[in-house]
């Protein structure tokens, strides 16, 4: 591991999107946006107490419409998430989700549906939350293979669930598990912005399940041949995980474009692209190179070709999904090329550590870069611009 140096949206509370972004930094996924707190003005102060007594007022009405109470406290809901009043908020999305099931509303799209798709969505929030924390672990006793099995199947069982067929383009469903309850209790509500919403939070379940799976440690007291097949197993089921997590986000993003949505989840579907397929969804541009060391120039040439560059600028993304305001950035990286053409991270400046860990993953299993004679240390400086 290398050592390091130095629209506030309508539909996500500031204290929600904290939370999040920490437990996702935490599991080493793509975090959402941190939003900052909004400030309880005396316009918003104003604007909760004039919806709170207007849904009192509806609620004492004889024969209320399900569909105004519904969209009534949808808007309470929402002003409360921005005041960070979220015990407020949780009691109005039950509401809203008993309401709308007790009145035997259709799942069509429309209002009453979107307002009950996003209070379901908010509602599983805590078993995400405890979802992004679970890692498989190796208990006492019992035989090593059997445990790993065992703590893989766990963790696809009660998080991944399994993938459904669909149409050609269309986003799939998932059953069972965490991420089966995210189709039944919210993409079944048929709005498309929390069907996006759905896929990329599936997403990054699946991708914090196939990271777990892929970091699960393996026994330390087992013959190497036993551990290269441990490893095999463990590959192939975090190949298999993450094939599935793209799949999903690459229908969501054809669902933005056909639907043409403007959402916010648009620009959270191509940040977790950029996971995958940094190249095809960049979240950055190169603005200029410095070569440190003595670098001869047939190394460099060989270094690009071999897409050095193109590593550093993905792993300089993954810090741009946690800071998205920082339009304009930087950092030096200093790494040791080796006879066999393998490279090893020395150093990398910059304040956020997920560069260095991004860069010593990537360059672990690599061995394709210039050959040269003695290891020879490289330092090179980037410079970025977000796009």
């Amino acid at each position: 591991m290398g050592t390091m140096r130095s629209q506030n949206q309508r539909h996500l509370a500031p204290n929600w999107a904290t939370k999040w972004a920490l437990a996702m930094v935490l599991a080493g996924a793509l975090p959402m946006p941190v939003l900052h707190a909004a400030e309880m003005t005396d316009e918003l102060r104003e604007e909760v107490r004039t919806a709170e007594n207007n849904l009192r007022t509806l609620e004492k009405t004889k024969g209320a419409d399900p569909s105004e109470l519904i969209g009534l406290r949808g808007r309470l809901a929402r002003l409360y998430m921005q005041a960070q009043w979220r015990k407020k908020a949780d009691e109005l999305f039950k509401k809203i989700v008993d309401g709308f099931a007790k009145a035997g509303l259709a799942k069509t799209g429309g209002p009453e549906s979107v307002f009950a798709a996003e209070a379901q969505f908010y509602l599983l929030e805590p078993r995400f939350l405890a979802a992004m924390q679970a890692k498989p672990a190796f208990g006492k006793g019992g035989k090593a293979a059997e445990q790993l099995a065992a703590q893989i199947r766990k963790l696809r069982t009660e998080i991944a669930g399994e993938e459904l067929p669909t149409e050609a383009g269309g986003i799939a469903d998932r059953k069972g598990g965490l991420c089966g309850d995210y189709t039944t209790m919210v993409a079944s509500y048929r709005s498309y912005e929390w069907q996006v919403a759905t896929a990329v939070t599936q997403a990054r379940l699946l991708g914090h399940v196939a990271e777990a799976v892929h970091d699960a440690p393996l026994p330390a007291d087992q013959a190497a041949e036993d551990k290269a097949q441990f490893r095999q197993i463990i590959d192939e089921q975090a190949r298999d995980v993450d094939a599935q997590a793209l799949r999903l986000l690459e229908a969501a993003w054809s669902e933005i474009g056909r639907r043409n949505l403007d959402t916010p989840w648009k620009l959270e579907t191509r940040r977790d692209l950029n996971k995958y397929l940094p190249k095809l969804y960049p979240l950055s541009r190169q603005r200029a190179e410095q070569w440190l060391s003595p670098t001869p120039e047939a190394v460099q040439t060989g270094l690009k070709q071999a897409g050095l560059l193109d590593d550093i600028a993905a792993c300089y993304d993954r810090h741009l999904t946690v800071t998205p305001d920082d339009l304009l950035g930087g950092l030096s990286v200093q790494f040791e090329l080796r006879p066999d053409g393998s490279a090893t991270v020395g150093q990398v400046d910059h304040a956020d550590p997920v560069i260095a860990r991004c860069l010593t993953r990537k360059w672990s299993s690599r061995n394709d870069f210039p050959k040269v004679e003695a290891p020879t240390t490289v330092s090179l400086k980037l410079e970025y611009a977000a796009l």
